[in-house]
């Protein structure tokens, strides 16, 4: 099998973070939650998640997901092993039920949760998502539901975008910038097979991004394309190059996929 993509960022002093390590306070937290209604994923989750039963969000960061759903019905609980997304999401809700948990060791009975949900997680272990993968299989009941989501190789990304990276990469290390490991970006081929060799039968794919006039997608892939007014907006020429993807298939520019998946 092919190997992802890899993103690699700064590991020194000197650089400022990404679009994905901004560190968000706790009051913005409601608005991320209210973003979750405007994700594309969001009628997957109503469609495919048992309305009782134990759901497990690992790796629930600042515990945005738990909240809407919770918000919706359903029993879902958070774990999360970063101290600093814990008490953002602590200081937005005391009683929001997220607790200190690494997802490659969750400390929870086997068959134990009707449904597990992990949302942009499994990209970041370098190793390969196999050993959480592994964890998720053995915490869900019988034919429990696994909703997952990875950055997706798309084609905006493998012809242009994932171009600039390299050469910026190439920039850097010869300025004697050192680089650490990020995340991958699979193509959907390369993550449906793990997913079968963990032993997952996939019901259901979708792009995940947000509806228009928000992306997520092309807005993380360029700062020349986003709106500096409003985060997760972009600008006219990042809105006319959505549209022109869009025409063809969401597929060519979404941010990651989700993954409906069945324990086999």
């Amino acid at each position: 099998m092919s190997r992802p993509y890899r993103i690699l960022a700064p590991a020194g002093p000197g650089e400022a973070p990404g679009i994905l390590g901004r560190v968000v306070q706790a009051g913005d937290i409601r608005g991320e939650i209210e973003l979750c209604a405007l994700q594309t994923i969001e009628p997957l989750f109503r469609a495919y998640l048992p309305p009782t039963g134990k759901i497990l969000e690992a790796g629930a960061g600042r515990g945005r997901w738990v909240a809407y759903l919770r918000g919706l019905g359903y029993d879902v609980e958070g774990i999360e092993i970063s101290p600093e997304e814990l008490e953002a999401a602590k200081s937005f809700d005391p009683a929001i039920p997220i607790t200190a948990a690494d997802v490659l060791r969750t400390g929870l009975p086997d068959r134990s949760c009707a449904a597990v949900i992990s949302l942009g997680v499994l990209e970041h272990f370098e190793e390969g998502p196999a050993q959480a993968l592994g964890e998720v299989r053995r915490i869900l009941a019988d034919g429990g539901l696994f909703l997952v989501t990875v950055p997706t190789q798309n084609l905006a990304r493998l012809l242009i975008f994932h171009r600039i990276k390299s050469a910026q990469n190439l920039l850097r290390r010869l300025r004697g910038v050192t680089l650490r490991f990020d995340e991958y970006r699979y193509t959907r081929r390369q993550f449906r097979r793990l997913l079968n060799d963990a032993g997952f039968t996939i019901l259901a794919t979708a792009p995940d991004d947000f509806l228009p006039p928000r992306c997520m997608g092309l807005y993380n892939d360029s700062r020349f394309l986003q709106d500096p007014a409003a985060r997760w907006r972009l600008n006219l020429p990042g809105r006319c190059l959505r549209s022109l993807l869009d025409s063809f298939s969401p597929w060519l520019s979404c941010s990651g996929t989700l993954w409906v998946c069945r324990v086999s």
